[in-house]
């Protein structure tokens, strides 16, 4: 796609997603929060709203307003549109399918979007119909679980994709890794743009000097699902803890697979040195960043990882696998260190040589930060979502 420096003008964008805020996509609130801030009116459309966290990230932000897919709305469209039951009936659909497509699309086309943004592929492709009846134009972002694991599991899921590939107008894919990964179900390339994950420097930035500790801290941030690869990562830290390190490893976050990696942590006698700290705020997190020497990402697949920008961002040394889009934003010995996917020898030494060497973690971490201030800021992420925007407009 061709990008000028040409000023667009405020847009009405629609973003569509599951739950809003998500503690766990905040990405999605980022890149909301930030495309108001540039003007632009912004309507999450979504199943689940959470009120708190919206009242704590949104308050007083008259440039988002959240629209719930509910039952009223439903009813609110079957009595404008009566005739649509006598079209159900003849053509004997799945009534309530038929007249929830029909409502979800009308309410996005109640607030006049100028752009359609589905958050994830799984969203697109149970919106196809809706696509077709849109007065708008429309994108898909491709981030990471959608393409990497459903489209091997679900033997439908590669016509769906191709189908929604077909029908929307650009897509965004979070990483060339990614790009790659849906190429054979994209008919037309030149739709594929790449727009990195990125986050707020200001904000994730160390508040006190990168510090030695008597007791080495390592951190992981994410949901607790076999896409982390912590059992790999058990099997790294134990051989940190069979060479003699004090250490501590906290991961935080929650997930399906926490009675399992409870499980593992004790049958490998890890229990003294894994802490599994739960979901924490976002301000927690930050602290833990703060007060932690090394972050570790043994993960299995990813798009590319938030939580790795973050801990960069702040001046953390990253050891993590090759998965995905990492090798996109880590440089191998200069700004983080990257081993194999599975290769928990590899990663259990990188652990060890950062371990036993400040000066070297204060190096890559320092390098860490201005990786990420340079590639990886939001703002950067956001003129780049204005830009495509724009240009799907003409």
């Amino acid at each position: 796609m061709l990008h000028t420096e040409t000023k667009y003008k405020a847009l009405r964008i629609a973003v569509v997603t599951n739950e809003f805020p998500s503690v766990s996509e905040t990405f999605i609130s980022n890149q909301v929060k930030y495309l108001a801030a540039k003007g632009n009116q912004v309507f999450v459309f979504c199943f689940i709203k959470n009120p708190a966290l919206f009242h704590q990230l949104f308050n007083g932000n008259g440039g988002v307003k959240i629209i719930l897919f509910s039952r009223r709305k439903l009813l609110q469209y079957l009595l404008l549109h009566p005739f649509q039951i006598a079209k159900a009936f003849s053509k004997h659909f799945d009534m309530k399918l038929f007249f929830s497509k029909k409502a979800r699309a009308s309410t996005i086309n109640a607030y006049a979007p100028d752009i359609v943004h589905f958050e994830f592929s799984g969203i697109g492709i149970g919106f196809l119909e809706e696509i077709k009846n849109l007065h708008a134009k429309t994108l898909v972002s491709c981030r990471g679980s959608a393409e990497k694991v459903k489209l091997l599991a679900d033997p439908n899921r590669k016509a769906g994709l191709q189908k929604l590939f077909d029908q929307v107008n650009a897509i965004h894919c979070v990483s060339e890794d990614m790009r790659q990964t849906i190429l054979p179900y994209c008919s037309k390339p030149e739709k594929i743009f790449i727009n990195y994950p990125s986050i707020d420097t200001q904000l994730f930035k160390r508040a006190n000097p990168y510090q030695p500790h008597p007791v080495i801290t390592i951190i992981s941030v994410g949901r607790i699902t076999f896409q982390k690869g912590y059992l790999i990562g058990l099997l790294a830290i134990k051989r940190v803890k069979d060479a003699g390190i004090s250490f501590k490893w906290i991961i935080v976050g929650k997930g399906p697979k926490y009675q399992e990696l409870f499980f593992h942590i004790h049958e490998m006698g890890l229990q003294h040195h894994v802490v599994l700290a739960g979901m924490q705020s976002g301000n927690a997190v930050i602290e833990l960043y703060q007060q932690a020497d090394i972050y570790f990402l043994p993960s299995f697949y990813e798009g590319i990882a938030n939580a790795v920008l973050e801990a960069m961002s702040m001046e953390l040394p990253v050891v993590s696998t090759r998965s995905g889009g990492m090798e996109e934003v880590i440089i191998h010995g200069v700004n983080g260190f990257l081993a194999n996917v599975y290769d928990d020898q590899s990663l259990g030494t990188l652990l060890l040589q950062l371990s036993g060497d400040f000066e070297l973690r204060k190096a890559i971490g320092m390098a860490a930060r201005k990786r990420i201030v340079e590639q990886f800021d939001i703002q950067l992420q956001i003129d780049q979502y204005e830009k495509v925007y724009g240009e799907l407009l003409g």
